[in-house]
């Protein structure tokens, strides 16, 4: 049966993403940074019946607006327990719109120039947005980084149209400011301060800052006032002003002027634009620096992407707290921005260049996976996890590998043809979703080297034959929050002299066995007992009053359990 794509290729592009990305998200564990820690604040919420306020083991969590918070606890309700691919499907589904609004947006633009978009156009747009490292990686994990996104790129779309006279005027009128909010309650201030700082500048260079009003004026903010109103009502009653004040100025201003967590220098994302935007790196900042035609003088779209971009980017570089993360609202309106500009630019050198660097890295890189085991000998010890060693050598690893190398070769073939730019594009997108529906068997074999399930799963089967009363971990991130699998507290120690000191009699005993090895004195104090190892943690059964402090054994012994 032949399949023609062509009435319907953004659908066609969000289907092969789901195809790919769907049995990844089933299978795979949740990471210990922040998604365990997200559901275990949830569970900890509703416990406390807690709606508008949320804590952490007892300490106040007032890091991320209620909205995502929300989603996962009704999730919890309907469900009884947390389902990790509907979590994940609220990401998931997030991005697919995402692609989606950015599709219509382009169709929006075509009408009312004279630009005309083929069907593979808007194929490789929908696809090089999709497949973009972040923008991929963070469709299919716990965090409201994408959904926020969402809500940003629908409030600028409907400015857009607003802007254009398209649409109902009176309905888009209310939108916009709806969307601002629930951007700004799904993550915070950068879900406010995106929106509203693109459309003030554009504004500005489009010398219509005088209409600035139809936008941004009583009604908007009037809207934005009330539904915050609510929300601080809320916290207000709930969790008192010590909650509101963290909230309103711990969580907003210090982290921009003075951050406590994740703090880096200016130029932070200079270099993080690279990795973020790969493999498409080369391509968008090539488009968006060194390409003056008609997306960014003619349209109206292609000005307003670009301004997104510089104003959100200018403004995440001056905020203390920085994540890689943080840059993926830009990411819908550089991919499109890319669309728009590239054909001004299709057949030159850097647009070849730009194009065939990253397929050549590509091809290098499935070429490596085959040559692997010839050299695997040669790489010093620990340099490469050993899990990693052992994925490399599988069949499922070669095929991925296979159709890289595959997809590489297209895209060189259409530079060398100078085919659209298009083609390039597709072919390493497709590659990149193919090589990860080859590597799917290997996730189950993954997660325990990623996170703390079947870790978990081993400490319960332990606690219950064993009698033992309580749970204590070491050297684990996060380790406190394994109550979301083990439904209870854990004891939790990752200093050195505080664990070594620690009465862990009557315990089930979870460590990481490198934290392990680092230190004889630790090693010592579970010399003896038996472990069970899953990836890169141990189990132990500690009885009661029987902890040796120091017994010399080495801790290679471990190895043996």
């Amino acid at each position: 049966m032949k399949i023609d794509i062509r009435p319907h290729p953004v659908f066609a592009a969000i289907l092969l993403m789901a195809v790919s990305l769907l049995p990844v998200m089933a299978l795979k564990d949740i990471s210990p940074s922040n998604e365990l820690k997200y559901l275990s604040i949830v569970d900890e919420a509703i416990e406390n019946g807690s709606i508008f306020t949320f804590s952490n083991h007892g300490e106040p969590y007032a890091d991320k607006p209620p909205f995502y918070f929300w989603l996962a606890m009704l999730s919890r309700y309907i469900f009884g327990g947390h389902n990790l691919l509907v979590l994940s499907l609220i990401s998931f589904i997030s991005a697919m719109v995402t692609i989606g609004v950015m599709d219509r947006w382009l169709m929006l633009v075509s009408r009312q120039t004279s630009i005309r978009f083929s069907w593979l156009d808007r194929f490789a747009g929908a696809m090089m947005l999709g497949t973009s490292v972040l923008f991929l990686g963070t469709a299919i994990i716990l965090r409201m980084d994408m959904l926020m996104t969402m809500f940003i790129v629908l409030a600028l779309y409907t400015f857009y149209k607003m802007y254009r006279n398209t649409g109902n005027t009176a309905v888009e009128g209310l939108l916009l400011p709806f969307y601002i909010f629930m951007a700004l309650f799904t993550k915070g201030p950068v879900g406010l301060l995106m929106p509203v700082m693109g459309i003030f500048f554009f504004l500005l260079i489009s010398g219509k800052l005088k209409d600035a009003g139809k936008y941004l004026g009583f009604r908007t903010w009037g809207v934005i006032a009330l539904l915050c109103a609510l929300w601080f009502t809320g916290v207000w009653f709930e969790g008192g002003r010590e909650y509101l004040e963290n909230l309103l100025f711990h969580q907003t201003f210090d982290r921009a002027v003075d951050a406590f967590h994740h703090k880096e220098p200016v130029w932070y994302y200079c270099t993080a634009v690279w990795y973020v935007l790969a493999p498409y790196s080369l391509l968008m900042i090539y488009t968006l620096f060194f390409i003056r035609g008609r997306a960014s003088h003619s349209t109206d779209a292609g000005r307003l992407f670009c301004v997104c971009v510089a104003t959100t980017f200018v403004m995440l570089s001056l905020f203390s707290s920085k994540l890689s993360v943080y840059m993926l609202p830009i990411v819908p309106f550089i991919s499109y921005y890319t669309v728009l500009s590239a054909k001004d630019a299709e057949n030159t050198f850097m647009m070849r260049l730009s194009l065939g660097l990253p397929a050549t890295l590509l091809l290098l890189a499935g070429l490596a996976v085959f040559l692997f085991p010839l050299f695997s000998d040669m790489l010093p010890d620990g340099i490469v996890p050993s899990y990693v060693l052992e994925m490399a050598s599988t069949s499922n690893a070669y095929f991925a590998a296979a159709v890289f190398i595959l997809g590489a070769a297209v895209s060189i073939y259409g530079i060398c043809k100078n085919l659209p730019w298009t083609v390039s594009v597709s072919s390493t997108a497709v590659s990149m979703l193919l090589a990860v529906l080859m590597v799917i068997p290997l996730v189950p074999k993954v997660n325990d080297y990623i996170g703390y399930r079947n870790m978990s799963a081993v400490a319960q089967e332990l606690k219950k034959a064993s009698g033992m009363p309580r749970y204590v971990s070491y050297g684990l991130r996060s380790g406190e929050n394994m109550d979301v699998f083990l439904g209870e507290d854990v004891d939790t120690y990752t200093a050195v002299d505080d664990f070594y000191y620690a009465d862990i009699s009557g315990c089930v005993l979870m460590a990481k066995t490198s934290a392990l090895n680092e230190n004889p004195e630790i090693a010592g104090k579970v010399s003896g007992l038996h472990g069970v190892k899953t990836g890169d943690y141990t189990v132990f059964v500690v009885p009661r009053a029987s902890v040796q402090m120091l017994s010399g054994a080495p801790v290679s012994s471990l190895e043996n359990f």
